[in-house]
């Protein structure tokens, strides 16, 4: 196969924050740049620099969008007209002015559309429409989980060109080894080992509120981690009397070493496209506890505990069960079992395999 260039939206990469979304392009990136068919990777972002994790890839480099919304959209169509073998969008949305090479798109979920809180907004309506556009308009579509191809099916009676559903790598930084460096974290945000946490921005799908409940019920400490101040607000006006350790925002570095350092690490959401937290906690020795919802045990392969996200004496009661010694090592070792198999490179594979496909069909 002859060498291809690769555009890839990068707008999600934004110094000193990561995301779900930038934690798959960080790991896709990271695969393609190994294989031997990919000759560059362009990263198309609003901040020219390149993270720090791919800058040992010499074949992955930048180009600088304008800040403006319409401009960016308009440049990034633009880009696609050069040559290359193909785009990739890590979200469900493709340029707005067209796309003018083979293209792929990533839809993690439709909570923006089809949640109540959420969908009654006017940029959701926007959304919908790209997003339907988009479907008919990618080579191939990619989802994070069964449960989002089969949400997106039933919203739109279509599911793209050449639906895949490929569950997301997770990074080889997230592991079971101590570090020297874990006790430093726990110094700087004050915590002393075996807490419970949990981590996500506290939107009202998160469910925070489930476990707020149980404060003071359990005598591990509820550390809630990446919460901005207004979802803080939001939680503690509705549970004004239950105390928890809040930090909002965390350094993507620190992360594994509060994972490791957890009793456990919960997921109460009411909905979710992916969930990384339970598999990152898993990939560090630490169980997870996550909301019976199809998309969560689908993820962890019924690997970590559920419990019921609306009664919290279901959590409760995973809790009570985790602190039988035994039974928390069994529940470790189910968990490093599982996440192996997606762990590092390898568990991007598939993604890299469906783009070599792709290019293949259109040489």
């Amino acid at each position: 196969m002859t060498k291809i260039d690769i555009l890839i939206d990068a707008r999600e990469f934004v110094p000193d924050r990561m995301t779900g979304i930038g934690r798959m392009l960080m790991g896709l990136v990271d695969a393609l740049a190994d294989s031997p068919w990919v000759k560059t990777i362009i990263l198309a972002g609003y901040h020219e620099a390149v993270p720090a994790q791919l800058r040992g890839c010499r074949s992955v480099s930048s180009v600088l969008l304008p800040k403006s919304f319409v401009r960016a959209e308009w440049d990034l169509s633009q880009l696609t007209r050069r040559g290359y073998g193909v785009f990739i969008s890590p979200y469900p949305k493709l340029p707005l002015f067209g796309v003018h090479c083979p293209s792929v798109h990533t839809i993690h979920d439709v909570l923006d559309l089809s949640e109540p809180v959420y969908r009654k907004h006017y940029k959701a309506l926007i959304d919908k429409r790209r997003l339907s556009r988009a479907l008919r308009q990618a080579d191939m579509t990619w989802y994070d989980s069964l449960w989002s191809m089969q949400e997106t099916g039933d919203m739109f009676g279509f599911r793209g060109k050449d639906p895949r559903v490929r569950h997301l790598g997770v990074d080889h930084r997230f592991d079971d080894a101590e570090q020297p460096t874990d006790k430093t974290v726990l110094e700087k945000y004050g915590l002393q080992k075996g807490y419970i946490l949990t981590v996500g921005n506290g939107l009202p799908h998160k469910n925070l509120g489930i476990l707020l409940e149980i404060a003071g019920e359990t005598p591990r400490v509820q550390v809630f981690a990446g919460v901005p101040a207004g979802s803080r607000e939001h939680w503690e006006h509705l549970y004004p009397a239950k105390s928890a350790i809040w930090i909002e925002a965390v350094n993507d570095e620190e992360l594994p070493a509060l994972l490791r350092q957890a009793f456990c690490l919960s997921q109460p959401s009411l909905a979710e496209g992916y969930g990384y937290p339970p598999l990152e906690a898993m990939a560090c020795g630490t169980p997870a506890v996550v909301s019976d919802i199809p998309v969560l045990t689908e993820t962890t392969g019924l690997n970590a505990l559920v419990a019921d996200p609306r009664d919290w004496k279901s959590w409760l009661a995973a809790y009570e069960r985790l602190e039988n010694e035994n039974f928390y090592q069994t529940q470790v070792e189910k968990g490093l079992c599982w996440v192996a198999r997606i762990k590092g490179r390898q568990g991007w594979m598939k993604h890299v395999a469906d783009i070599e496909e792709l290019i293949g069909r259109k040489q």
